[in-house]
């Protein structure tokens, strides 16, 4: 890059100065004596017009080894200059790159943050439904025995309400008897009224109970059904995570790819740095041999 403000007096007063301590003024040794600032091809040309404008180019091009050391000079600067182009264009294309897998990658970490979140929500919600499923077995498992012994209970209700009927049956068939002959037993037949009286309650008694064992059978196929819900719920719970770990593996193998850019990335920048280092070797292999002609 040129320096701002480069001019020819600039670059006269440098070569001047370089030729009064009996150095070569090559283009890279003006540069050098101007703080290494301003650009090769500006320099190059300013010497050029020195040249021309002073009347010396042709006896300082006299010399072979004088011409050949310009036209490596300059055909140097040329080299130097695309190089350095091509790397600074490869660092801004590799420093572009890196800031997409970047951001692809914080998108990746996003959404496997969101994925990992999502399926912790879901395996807390499933141990949860377990855990309820299990506290509802627990209670359909007690319901169902209290709905044994109830059932038991029932049978016998009945089975004490048909002989209970029966003996009513009997009550009045007394009863009839007792009429026909009420003139001789009428304080019999108050005594069996009494009884009869007794006997119908009791039926009443046992139908009530027989509501109420109905009842609780009711209440027990409601929380058979509820429980069929919760564990269909579970099992739908079970698909989503499933459905959330396979979400996952497409954000992996995209972190792959990412990575394996990245590396063939690096991969080109040191391929660079290394063409760069043979460059510059060999420009310093062809200034040494022309100083060591120039001192011969």
């Amino acid at each position: 890059m040129a320096r701002t403000g480069l001019f020819k007096s600039d670059v006269k007063k440098a070569r001047d100065s370089l030729v009064a301590q009996s150095l070569y003024p090559s283009v890279d040794a003006v540069r050098v004596a101007l703080g290494n600032t301003g650009s090769k091809t500006t320099i190059h040309k300013y010497l050029r017009e020195l040249e021309e404008e002073e009347g010396s180019g042709a006896s300082d091009k006299s010399s072979i080894s004088a011409a050949l050391q310009d036209l490596v000079e300059r055909l140097a600067a040329r080299l130097v200059e695309e190089a350095d182009a091509r790397v600074e264009q490869a660092a801004l294309e590799f420093s572009r790159k890196e800031q997409a897998h970047l951001q692809a990658h914080q998108q990746i970490e996003a959404h496997l943050r969101a994925a990992r979140e999502s399926a912790e929500t879901l395996e807390q919600r499933l141990r949860a439904e377990i855990a309820d499923h299990a506290k509802t077995r627990e209670a359909l498992q007690t319901e169902t025995g209290a709905r044994r012994a109830a059932t038991q209970q029932n049978e016998q209700m009945k089975a004490e309400l048909r002989q209970r009927q029966l003996a009513l049956r009997e009550k009045q068939n007394e009863v009839a008897k007792l009429n026909q002959e009420a003139a001789r037993l009428g304080l019999e037949q108050s005594h069996t009224k009494q009884s009869l009286y007794e006997q119908l309650t009791k039926v009443r008694e046992l139908e009530h109970k027989v509501e109420q064992l109905q009842s609780a059978q009711r209440h027990t196929g409601d929380l058979e059904r509820q429980l069929v819900a919760r564990i269909a719920q579970a099992e739908l719970l079970g698909e989503q995570l499933k459905a959330a770990e396979a979400q996952l593996e497409p954000a992996k193998a995209r972190s792959r790819e990412f990575e394996l850019l990245l590396a063939q990335a690096n991969a080109k920048i040191q391929a660079q740095e290394q063409i760069g280092e043979q460059l510059q070797a060999y420009l310093d292999k062809m200034t040494a041999g022309s100083s060591a002609k120039r001192t011969r």
